[in-house]
């Protein structure tokens, strides 16, 4: 808080005339001796006789009187610490504020108090303000900031803050503004509390009508779920209809042979044409290598990165001219007659298990036969006294019928410990050897590796059959057309 220095040092005259009548020399020896009215003539002669000179001693008879809580003497300190902008005197400068803002040191006399700010320093009645509100004189207070508002033409703004001093609220305004707002709050429990009571009284009737429409409301839920059966039933025979039109657009060109359709992956099914599949998968097709039985072609769905298709057709066709042709490079190609043989698919062995598969397949195809074949792959491994056996079991279960064969092939892994002197089990590892085995494993240099996948191939045998049977005579007449071509090409080249 601001405060002009000629409005600090009020008291000035004062000391000059005390001077008139008493020598300096006394009124110091007064001031030492403790004598706080003394220390502040003392301090004001020294001040006006030279501030510069005696700015050590000016502050140090002004400090004493203000430990004794001498009005005029802390106000002069306070003014000479704010002009001065000493930092290092907040503390002092804080006493001085205590003296101000309390009024004389025992029974504070308030209207002489403010009085003397008004006139004299200014710009420490907000403060003073604030205290005595702090102090429990609340209505003294509100009335010296309203007189200060009232007055603000005469004393001015300049000094203080307008907008902080009309923001101050008293604590007595502040206990009626709590009143004010206990009745308001008493008020609105009140109304709260009726609400309250009309809205249960309004449930209890909602309840009493709920009670009385019971019966109608059963009788509306069972009309609902009657129209919902018969909408159901509609749904279905609308869904029948359409599958038995999709099914109409399978082309089988070999019904004349089998009109057995095994389903292979979701909407795949045996016999379907080769002209069918790479016209439903568009632009998904791809090829992959793998020698057949009977001539054809294997081929994939990018979006089926796991299933296989294996078709049978009875033209021989290269690598070459299958992908100018399927990928629209060759426009005189022409898809040759073929039908879906069989269908392999790749299953992650960590989310299925080679007993699932098995009990899916048998429920689908209940009327088939199993059968199993196991491949041991066995090798050793040792580390130091231990041997490390190992068996990779190549396991093939099969579940066959007079239509259809379904080969799922897995892997098994079987590890022992023999002792390598006498051969026998070793049932428990020390913890060296454990170790030893374990940094092995990490290092490589043991493997202990099996094929984590399951496989699944479904074949249809009876059209397997009849592509197995023509495998000779489309074999001959892709032969005899290669013989024709070339021969064109040596009569074209020898045409000279």
């Amino acid at each position: 808080m601001a405060m002009k220095k000629k409005g600090m040092i009020f008291a000035l005259g004062v000391a000059v005339l005390l001077c008139g009548c008493v020598s300096v020399e006394e009124i110091k020896q007064e001031a030492d001796a403790g004598n706080v009215e003394a220390q502040y003539n003392f301090a004001m002669i020294l001040l006006k006789e030279n501030r510069t000179k005696h700015r050590n001693e000016i502050e140090k008879y002004l400090t004493m009187a203000t430990y004794a809580r001498y009005l005029p003497a802390a106000c002069v300190l306070a003014s000479n610490i704010l002009t001065e902008r000493k930092g290092e005197k907040a503390e002092l400068l804080l006493r001085a504020y205590d003296v101000i803002f309390s009024g004389v040191a025992d029974s504070p006399d308030i209207e002489k108090v403010s009085s003397f700010l008004k006139r004299s320093c200014p710009g420490y009645m907000i403060g003073y303000i604030r205290y005595l509100d702090t102090a429990g004189y609340g209505e003294a207070a509100t009335r010296l900031r309203d007189s200060i508002l009232t007055d603000s033409g005469k004393y001015g703004f300049q000094d203080f803050d307008e907008k902080e001093l009309r923001g101050i609220k008293t604590s007595c305004e502040i206990a009626k503004e709590k009143e004010r707002l206990a009745e308001e709050r008493q008020k609105r429990l009140a109304e709260e509390r009726q609400k309250r009571l009309a809205e249960e009284e309004q449930k209890r009737l909602a309840e009493e009508k709920q009670k009385r429409l019971a019966e109608e409301e059963q009788k509306r839920l069972a009309e609902e779920k009657q129209k919902r059966l018969a909408e159901e039933k509609q749904k279905r025979l609308v869904e029948e209809k359409r599958l038995a039109e999709e099914q109409k657009k399978f082309k089988f060109p070999y019904t004349d042979i089998t009109n057995q359709h095994i389903k292979f992956y979701k909407h795949i099914s045996s016999g379907i044409s080769l002209e069918w599949f790479v016209r439903e998968i568009k632009g998904e097709v791809g090829f992959a290598n793998e020698k057949m039985k009977y001539v054809g072609i294997l081929l994939r769905r990018f979006s089926w990165p796991d299933v296989e298709f294996f078709f049978g057709t009875e033209t021989l066709l290269s690598r070459r001219e299958w992908e100018g042709g399927i990928w629209g490079l060759d426009k005189n190609f022409a898809i040759p007659k073929g039908g879906l043989v069989a269908c392999r698919i790749t299953l992650p062995a960590e989310r299925v298990t080679a007993k699932d598969v098995i009990e899916k397949y048998d429920r689908e195809f209940p009327g088939t036969k199993y059968s199993q074949s196991i491949k041991n792959n066995i090798s050793e491994e040792a580390v130091r006294r231990i041997v490390m056996k190992k068996n990779v079991k190549n396991i093939t279960d099969i579940l066959e019928s007079e239509s259809v064969r379904i080969e799922i092939v897995h892997q098994e892994l079987e590890v022992e410990f023999l002792d390598k002197q006498n051969g026998l089990v070793v049932s428990e590892l020390n913890a060296d050897e454990k170790e030893i085995i374990e940094k092995s494993l990490r290092s490589g240099k043991i493997q202990l590796s099996e094929d984590r996948k399951i496989t699944v191939t479904i074949t249809d045998k009876i059209l397997e059959k009849y592509f197995i049977g023509i495998t000779d005579d489309v074999l001959e007449k892709a032969r005899k057309a290669e013989e024709q071509a070339r021969q064109r090409m040596a009569e074209k080249t020898l045409d000279f």
